[in-house]
């Protein structure tokens, strides 16, 4: 109860000059003063609606968001035609989740008064609480008019542009909010992720160090910078930095999710997966683990193709079952003979494995039979970007868009045949494909393995790849092309082979991700090598020029007999000096059971016969696939002692390896692994007798 003197001091209030003191208490930090004299002024004038938003502001420092929210909800009840009011309630709504209210709130601040700059940002972030990247940009791009020395709105902006892919423009604001404000932590953290997204990995790792000796510590600053160092190869570093982050956080579902690709790019497969299996367990709605767990399920031996179908199957339902969509009609009449409207969604067009086996065909469509429209995601667009997009009938930009808007342009875009480029690997669209924007649904080329997507009809592959009798691996009905799935694209300007000389040491091996290389591979490489007397073994990989990655790798082979100085180990280089460095190789060993890509193809280009050894599932049999296609089926093997023989017995064949080495690149240019036009015609046929048929696929 006040005494009579606290009274009379109170009913002295100076109502305007406390509540000034109070915001200036607030912004000094004060916390409790602020909120004390804000309560001293309630206590004297309760519907003083700025005392009630300078509560909502400590309420919202302190985390206490119900009352932060109730208080700001007040202070607009009061006097809703106050700017700052709705535009107060909308920025603690959005800290409290609730980005549809925010916006409201936001844009009746901005209907009061349209200058001013507070609800443009807190609209921005509103948008961005619901995923409306691209309105979120607008917003801040406003904020930014109406304020350019705004370092918030900078640094907002900069940060939304990421997720819309525009990194260049994101460094840009970044270093604009940093000029304004050169400590500013959150923006040196924006510009590292920009950066990083550009591949400027020197630039991005002294970024996050700046905003870490800034901030003092902050935690996804460096979980962003364990990313960096794994992207940069330091990968034991980057292991590190992930455990930092979990020991400070063990509920951190992403940082587990990343210390598992540390853990996997290194070799380490089970570890990795027992971190996949956590990061899915903490966040059982991130498709990046889910995707993760399943690439490394394909990487182990002890994993059937049974338990592989079944994994799928059990997480595509548990990502998107809730989805019940019908299969549509086509969305137009189409005439008889007319093109069937084929739209590809993917991230991957450019130089990607994707895009060097998918552009000879895309540019070869008859397009009076096939449409072909993209759907793209990709972030750095380059020479082969600006191929894809000539070629198409029709381009949309989906970065940063929602599956559900995505699949709604799919629709209204006519599309009769939906073809995903991407399967569970990064940032792929199948959520949209799982709403069924399209009467029959296909999926080819990126991933190989079974999607366990119900929504998606059809997996393209051929006669190798998916062998008769092994359909049941598959959710998809299996369509087989019969010149081979792919068609590679080689560089251009590329190498001449070089020749090796007819004597002196038979060099071994294999330029293959080391997630593919296990101990089990490793140990066959190295009774490959002892069975060639004087041979040895060259390995590169990203992440071999850590020197705690790359003596373990040395250490496995030495476990199993091969000594050291038969063992070269060397990181990863510009793309031309990899393939300059098949000029020393002689026969390249194939990892198993998931078997080479774009690596096996490169090596052939470059005249080196590669040996596999042809499993079980679908992702180790694309070697076998290639070398068919050149007419080398005899390095193709059937078990691990046969996968030894074989390559120990082209070892000692320096008469067929010469020839090779001389006819390789023709028969792949010359062949239907290098024939773009087949593949489109093939590809083109088999979509229209699956369209055709699409009521009992």
């Amino acid at each position: 109860m006040a005494t009579i003197g606290e009274t009379r001091t109170l009913l002295a209030m100076d109502v305007p000059s406390e509540i000034r003191r109070s915001f200036d208490l607030f912004a000094a930090g004060r916390l409790d003063d602020a909120a004390r004299v804000a309560r001293e002024v309630l206590s004297v004038s309760a519907d003083e609606p700025s005392a009630h938003r300078v509560l909502a502001g400590v309420f919202l420092r302190r985390g206490d968001l119900e009352q932060a929210v109730s208080s700001a909800r007040r202070a607009y009840e009061i006097d809703s035609t106050v700017p700052e009011a709705a535009a107060n309630l909308a920025a603690v709504l959005v800290a409290a989740g609730e980005g549809r209210e925010a916006e409201l709130m936001a844009r009746r601040a901005i209907e009061l008064d349209a200058e001013f700059v507070s609800a443009w940002v807190n609209l921005g972030l509103a948008c961005r609480c619901q995923m409306q990247q691209h309105d979120a940009v607008e917003a801040f791009r406003r904020a930014v008019e109406l304020q350019p020395g705004h370092h918030g709105a900078w640094t907002n902006l900069g940060n939304v542009l990421l997720e819309v892919g525009e990194y260049g423009e994101a460094v840009e604001c970044s270093r604009r909010a940093l000029s304004i404000m050169p400590d500013l932590a959150a923006a040196e953290n924006n510009l590292g992720n920009a950066l990083l997204k550009l591949g400027q990995l020197d630039e991005s790792i002294a970024a996050y160090h700046r905003a870490l000796a800034s901030s003092g510590g902050d935690l996804e600053t460096e979980y962003n910078l364990g990313i960096a160092l794994e992207h940069s190869g330091r990968l034991s570093e980057a292991e590190a930095m992930q455990r930092g982050v979990l020991k400070q956080n063990p509920q951190h579902a992403r940082a587990s999710n990343n210390l598992g690709v540390s853990l996997k790019l290194q070799g380490r497969v089970a570890e990795a997966a027992e971190q996949f299996e956590r990061a899915h367990r903490l966040a059982p709605d991130s498709t990046a683990a889910v995707a993760n767990r399943l690439a490394t399920m394909l990487c182990r031996g002890d994993v059937s193709a049974e338990e592989i179908l079944a994994a799928h199957l059990e997480l595509s339902e548990a990502l998107w079952g809730d989805l019940e969509p019908s299969r549509p009609v086509s969305s137009r009449i189409r005439p008889d003979h007319s093109p069937l409207r084929v739209g590809f969604v993917s991230p991957d067009f450019g130089q990607h494995p994707v895009g060097r086996f998918l552009l000879g065909a895309f540019e070869s469509f008859d397009t009076s039979r096939l449409q072909p429209v993209c759907f793209s995601d990709r972030i750095q667009v380059d020479a082969f970007t600006d191929r894809f997009r000539s070629a198409a009938a029709e381009w949309f930009d989906i970065r940063g868009r929602e599956d559900e808007e995505v699949a709604e342009w799919i629709g209204g875009a006519g599309i009769d045949v939906l073809v995903d480029l991407t399967g569970h690997t990064g940032r792929h669209r199948l959520g949209v494909f799982a709403r069924r924007p399209a009467p029959l649904q296909l999926t080819w080329i990126g991933y190989p393995s079974t999607t366990g997507l119900g929504a998606i009809d059809v997996l393209v592959a051929d006669e190798v790849l998916v062998p008769g009798g092994a359909e049941a691996s598959f959710s998809e009905k299996v369509e087989r092309l019969e010149g081979g799935h792919i068609s590679y694209l080689p560089p251009v300007g590329a190498l001449e082979v070089l020749g090796r000389p007819e004597s002196g040491e038979l060099v071994f091996g294999s330029f293959n991700k080391l997630d593919k290389t296990t101990p089990e591979v490793l140990a066959t490489w190295a009774e490959v090598v002892q069975g060639h007397r004087g041979s040895r073994l060259v390995l590169r990989s990203r992440g071999l020029d850590d020197p705690q990655v790359a003596d373990r790798v040395i250490g496995i082979l030495g476990d199993a007999g091969l000594e050291r100085d038969r063992i070269e180990c060397h990181g990863w280089v510009s793309h031309r000096e990899l393939l300059a460095g098949y000029g020393e190789i002689d026969i390249g060993l194939d990892p198993f059971p998931f078997s080479g890509g774009l690596t096996t193809c490169e090596a052939l280009w470059m005249g080196v016969p590669v040996v596999t050894w042809a499993g079980d599932r679908m992702c180790g049999r694309q070697s076998a696939s290639f070398l068919a296609r050149v007419g080398l089926e005899d390095l193709v093997a059937s078990s691990r002692e046969d996968y030894v023989s074989r390559a120990v017995g082209l070892a000692e064949d320096a008469g067929r390896r010469g020839v090779l080495r001389v006819e390789l690149r023709g028969r792949v240019a010359e062949g239907p692994l290098g024939d773009g036009r087949r593949l489109a015609c093939e590809f083109t046929s088999m979509v229209e007798r699956a369209w055709r048929e699409r009521d009992v696929v």
